[in-house]
């Protein structure tokens, strides 16, 4: 038992010195250290009363139930706090004075008058002088002739009178009843005829009732456009097989065409026009009986109606012959011409503005000059440093640390295969429990102890906290200590 009570106040110690382990070292003062000291020997103190005290038992419920006093590990949580590093302050600032930099402006050179003479300025004037004078001068312009030809007549004309004996005879002969004439005919427009397509409704989408796929099957044809679904099926079906039939209508989404029509209209092909037309002369022939007689010296005869004219007067053409001669176009002329007078330009200087005098005032000369003077003068200031903190943090105790009664697993309730199980989650779970056989040993029982310490459990037993936390049925053997067999 005294070997207990130092393991349990050493893990008390250890416990209530985690501060010092998980927080800096400089945050650890020795107060703090000396109140930790204090905690852990009273809990030591009330460990060692527990020990003493025979009344306490482990709350047994059932025959074969196993409890064990262990330490139940010391529970911290982390802490912050505000410590003060410094403390409020007091100091006496000197301020100094400040200066600004002004500019001052200082006369170098007053202001005075001068005298500047301003020169004369001339422009060059151009004046026109006659060289020569205006003239008249007469020229002849010489006459202009032109070539003609001309027919000079070398025998007149002259007529010649022979009796001619006559004959009779009968002549067709062709009479005018209508002269020829020249009309104007008003042509009409021709026009085509020809087909146009003409827009007559837009294509649209609209639901159209469908057959279902069970009147494809029978072939009972498509659904007419003007009749439902429910209309379709009483058409194809009988009653028995539209008891089977599924109801409501069905509905497909289709494009309607665009619907034309075609137009018949007309177009001008050729406009209307005026044309003259040349009506001709309507002629009759007519039959006449006539005179012939011969002309002596020509090769025909001539045909007259005066029965009892014997004389026939024959014209005997001039005689002509052609010449070219030159014949005056336009005759000379003479004509005069004014030559005008010849002029150069002569330059001379003409004064624009005469020479003046102006008096000029020069100002006067300032120079900047850059001097410091005090802007704010120099003072003392008394200041308050504010307390320095620092925020710190350690671990503090808030359960744990005491010995408490817990079932476990003991050597009368438990079974090889609760042990096999078990040695089956450790090695699962990647801890070592040596051969899986049912047995505790040491391999077994050290690596039960890494995984409690590994996961914050009560480190020393298997306890039924432990075993559920690997994942195992708690099972323990129900056994009677009073039965034969049982030492």
């Amino acid at each position: 038992m005294t070997f207990k009570l130092k393991l349990m106040a050493a893990t008390i110690v250890s416990g209530a010195l985690l501060t010092s382990a998980v927080a800096p070292a400089y945050a650890q003062s020795s107060e703090q250290m000396a109140r930790e000291l204090a905690n852990a020997n009273a809990r030591i103190r009330d460990l060692e009363n527990q020990l003493n005290s025979s009344a306490d038992y482990p709350p047994a419920l059932a025959d074969g139930q196993c409890f064990a006093r262990v330490l139940v590990p010391v529970t911290t949580q982390p802490v912050t706090e505000q410590v003060l590093v410094q403390a409020e302050t007091t100091e006496t600032v000197v301020i100094p004075a400040t200066y600004e930099t002004v500019t001052d402006r200082v006369l170098i050179e007053p202001e005075r008058v001068e005298l500047r003479i301003i020169p004369a300025t001339y422009t060059t004037v151009y004046d026109t002088v006659v060289v020569e004078p205006e003239r008249v001068v007469r020229r002849v312009i010489p006459a202009t002739y032109r070539t003609v030809t001309e027919t000079v007549v070398l025998e007149p004309e002259r007529v010649e009178r022979q009796v001619m004996p006559v004959g009779r005879q009968t002549v067709t002969e062709t009479v005018v009843l209508q002269a020829e004439r020249v009309e104007q005919v008003v042509i009409p427009a021709v026009y085509e005829t020809y087909t146009e397509q003409v827009l007559v409704r837009d294509a649209y989408t609209t639901w159209h009732p469908s057959a279902p796929l069970y009147a494809r099957a029978r072939d009972a044809g498509a659904a007419r456009a003007d009749e439902t679904a429910e209309e379709y099926a009483r058409r194809n079906f009988s009653r028995s097989e539209l008891r089977e039939l599924p109801t409501g209508e069905i509905l497909c989404r289709v494009e309607i065409p665009a619907e034309y029509e075609t137009v018949t209209r007309q177009r001008l092909v050729q406009a209307e026009r005026i044309e003259e037309r040349v009506i001709p002369a309507v002629t009759e022939l007519v039959e006449k009986s006539v005179y012939e007689t011969t002309i002596p010296g020509t090769s025909g005869t001539v045909t007259r109606e005066d029965a009892y004219s014997r004389v026939v007067e024959r014209v005997i053409p001039a005689v002509t012959e052609t010449v070219t001669r030159q014949v005056i176009d336009t005759p000379e002329q003479v004509v005069e011409e004014v030559v005008p007078a010849v002029t150069r330009q002569v330059a001379r200087q003409v004064i624009d503005t005469p020479e003046q005098v102006v008096e000029d005032v020069i100002p006067a000369r300032y120079e900047s000059v850059q001097v410091q003077r005090v802007a704010i003068p120099g003072r003392t200031e008394t200041r308050t440093v504010p307390a320095v903190y620092e925020t710190r943090t350690r671990q503090v105790v808030t359960g744990g640390g005491n010995l408490d009664w817990r079932e476990v697993l003991c050597e009368i309730n438990a079974t090889p295969e609760a042990i096999r199980q078990i040695q089956v989650a450790l090695r699962d779970r990647g801890y070592d429990p040596g051969p899986i056989d049912g047995i505790i040993n040491e391999r077994t029982f050290s690596a039960l102890e890494r995984y409690q310490t590994d996961n914050n459990l009560i480190v020393g037993q298997i306890t039924r906290e432990s075993v559920e936390h690997l994942g195992v049925p708690y099972a323990p053997l129900t056994v009677n200590l009073y039965s034969p067999g049982v030492e």
